[in-house]
Order: structure tokens, then sequence, then C-alpha cells
């Protein structure tokens, strides 16, 4: 018997592969979890604001002579704000 009568008396043609599960389900998450606090964003907002605000300050004199320390205080609020911000929904 030719591998073409083969494949025809067997009911299907060419190769026949099972699917193998991988990994587990994991179930969609409701919409009503995924919605922030409504002071979420405000804070956020407060960071930004207020590191640029310590970093300005810094350089015009108001904490006397321009530090490191009051830049990096500023740095730190804003990258806190951003990383706020990649939680946000």
């Amino acid at each position: 018997m030719s591998k073409t009568s083969k494949a025809k008396s067997s009911g299907h043609e060419g190769r026949v592969t099972k699917k193998i599960k991988v990994g587990r389900y994991t179930p969609a998450t409701p919409s009503s979890v995924k919605v922030s606090p409504s002071w979420y964003g405000p804070l956020i907002l407060a960071l930004f604001i207020l590191g640029g605000l310590v970093i300005l300050c810094n350089y015009l004199g108001v904490f006397g002579a321009a530090t490191g320390w009051a830049l990096l205080a500023g740095i730190i609020l804003i990258g806190t704000g951003f990383g706020f911000a990649t939680r946000y929904r």
C-alpha cells in the first residue's frame, strides 16, 4: 500500500498532533477591581509639583545655599510620583 492510500484509508490526511496544555489559566480581573481610588490622581500630581518646588526652591536659595540633598529629595519625590503613575488605572 502506498502512503497516499494509507492516509486516505485512515480517514485523515497529513500529520495529526495533539495540543499540549502549558501553564495555568488565570481568570481575568473584574473591571470593578481595576479602578484607582479617587485620591490617587491628585497624589501623583502633588508629588510631581512638590518635587519640582523643592528643586526650584533649592536653586533660588530658599533653604540657604544650594545643596545636593535638597536636589536629591526633589528627584525622589518626582520619581515616587512616576512610580505611582505606572500603577494608575
